[in-house]
């Protein structure tokens, strides 16, 4: 009883599972960058709440509002 190798089936069969794998690495990867770009996001906010919390005082200095003894002192 030996029957024909049917090359052309398993060889279909093979690009199936190919396609198929591709597809599951596919999802893998999008989820994995998804939550990649979650994080940086996360990190890049944070690192903005430093700089500015940094950069505030230079900013909020007005020279012409100064404060003497507790009176201000109009120029």
């Amino acid at each position: 009883m030996n029957r024909p190798i049917d090359i052309i089936a398993i060889e279909r069969y093979a690009r199936q599972l190919r396609a198929e794998e591709m597809q599951r690495l596919q999802g893998v990867f999008a989820e994995r960058l998804g939550l990649l770009a979650v994080l940086l996001g996360g990190t890049l906010l944070s690192l903005l709440e430093a700089l500015s919390e940094r950069l505030r005082p230079l900013f909020s200095w007005n020279p012409q509002h100064r404060r003497v003894a507790g009176l201000v002192r109009e120029q």
